[in-house]
């Protein structure tokens, strides 16, 4: 992970600082203990890296995160989402699409999140494309900051909440071992 976050090409489009190794474990910390934070580190099985949800995979697998931020001080039931793929070769076969809708599903089902926020640089063409297609519309546009707000309300959307449905019924969910 840590090396992942000294790619130029990756800071720019988490919006995010090189931090150093110590600052990593330290920030790592302070989000386990943040009630305002959720994220799951996405690992994916098998060579070709394919998405699964079926079966178990090391931490040698990791692809990448996806992450919830609960820092809207008028909608408790809503959370700014986003993802990176940080592993090129896990790009483009449909893991961020499947985790989007796995974070999505749990926050619904076990965080009562009702509304969904992504906020994606203007040159992340992908990751815009992406939250379109997961039924994310625009919301607003700031040209200072470079980049568009997207919303999306799954329980006003049956075509979204179906997907999103489809997606976590189909997970296969356990107990994390933190050992």
């Amino acid at each position: 992970y840590h090396a992942w976050m000294q790619d130029a090409s990756l800071l720019e489009a988490t919006a995010s600082e090189p931090l150093s190794l110590d600052e990593e474990y330290e920030m790592q910390a302070s989000w386990a203990s943040d009630e305002k934070k959720c994220t799951f580190i996405i690992v994916c099985a098998g060579k070709d890296r394919t998405a699964s949800v079926r079966g178990p995979a090391s931490v040698s697998s990791m692809v990448g995160d996806v992450n919830l931020y609960f820092n809207d001080h008028d909608d408790s039931n809503a959370a700014e989402i986003e993802i990176m793929i940080a592993d090129v070769s896990a790009r483009r076969k449909g893991i961020a699409r499947e985790a989007l809708r796995l974070m999505m599903g749990y926050a619904v089902e076990s965080l009562a999140v009702t509304t969904f926020v992504a906020k994606i640089g203007h040159d992340n063409v992908q990751s815009n494309n992406l939250f379109r297609t997961l039924g994310f519309s625009q919301r607003s546009s700031s040209e200072v900051f470079r980049e568009t707000t997207f919303l999306c309300a799954p329980n006003e959307d049956k075509e979204v909440s179906k997907a999103i449905e489809e997606v976590w019924n189909a997970a296969r969910r356990g107990t994390y071992d933190e050992t």
